[in-house]
């Protein structure tokens, strides 16, 4: 794909990923940050990249998750924007007009607003949901080798997610399985290949409301890239993800509110950066 990345944040998903909340309005903040690197050459807005490519992202995003009292179809209906934003900073060595420069692009920017609807029931010990969400294309890219934040290239992604848990063992096992539709960077005539993600979250609740455990995630691109303005190939990505993770809930004056911390780090990978990433996120019910 365009970039070396997926448009999907992987790891976003994980303990309790199949469950839709009771109703109510949940705040969330979250904080992510990743240190990364490519094993090879890759189309960068573009301009051609050279192996050895480094990215150190910030990234801060505010989610608001609605869900009614009304159930649709025996379930929980819902309806959530994120919006983000973050710090990047590329290096690379870049290809222009056949010849080799060293570059350095940092900067601020909006992320691409991303709205979803979501449904999901309960049966005994096992949750389930379905989703629906929107890459909007509406964060801060320009072409060339810049400071972007957003890849400018629109999506789709549709999957869906369980949460089990064994009352008894305390055991709780997630899963989270989707597609990602790319439409064509209109600006740069580059079209990205379909992906597959699925993420995933193992953990025991050691005491009442934290679960620690596992995650990790896999993504596979399903057909090569495409489009005038690609000039590498099909350029097919993969990769998998590992690490340790954490999710907390508790009372604060009289308010549910739910702690998330994970680290992933990357491995058996192939076209695409590949690094380590942290995710720390706060929800709130209102």
């Amino acid at each position: 794909m365009q970039y070396a990345y997926t448009t999907y944040a992987l790891g976003e998903s994980a303990f309790s990923a199949g469950l839709t909340p009771p109703p109510g309005i949940y705040v969330s903040t979250v904080i992510g940050t990743y240190d990364g690197k490519l094993a090879g050459t890759a189309d960068f807005g573009g301009v051609t990249i050279n192996a050895g490519a480094k990215a150190d992202i910030f990234t801060t995003a505010l989610n608001l998750l609605y869900v009614p009292d009304r159930k649709f179809l025996g379930g929980n209906l819902g309806l959530s924007i994120t919006v983000p934003s973050g710090w990047v900073d590329y290096r690379a060595g870049v290809e222009v007009q056949s010849q080799g420069f060293s570059r350095d692009a940092s900067g601020w920017g909006m992320g691409d607003v991303i709205p979803r609807v979501q449904l999901g029931w309960q049966r005994g010990n096992l949750s389930y949901t379905v989703y629906l969400e929107a890459i909007t294309a509406s964060g801060r890219w320009q072409p060339g080798f810049t400071p972007i934040v957003s890849m400018h290239r629109q999506g789709i992604d549709t999957g869906g997610a369980f949460t089990w848990t064994d009352k008894q063992t305390k055991l709780q096992v997630s899963g989270t399985a989707g597609f990602t539709f790319n439409f064509e960077n209109p600006q740069s005539n580059y079209q990205s290949g379909n992906e597959f993600h699925f993420e995933w979250a193992a953990g025991f609740e050691c005491v009442s409301g934290l679960v620690i455990g596992l995650v990790g995630y896999d993504y596979w691109q399903l057909n090569g890239d495409s489009g005038s303005g690609d000039k590498v190939g099909p350029f097919i990505g993969s990769l998998n993800a590992i690490g340790p993770g954490l999710s907390y809930t508790t009372i604060i004056d009289k308010r549910p509110v739910t702690f998330n911390l994970r680290y992933y780090h990357d491995y058996d990978f192939d076209n695409h950066f590949h690094g380590d990433t942290t995710f720390g996120s706060v929800t709130v019910r209102f």
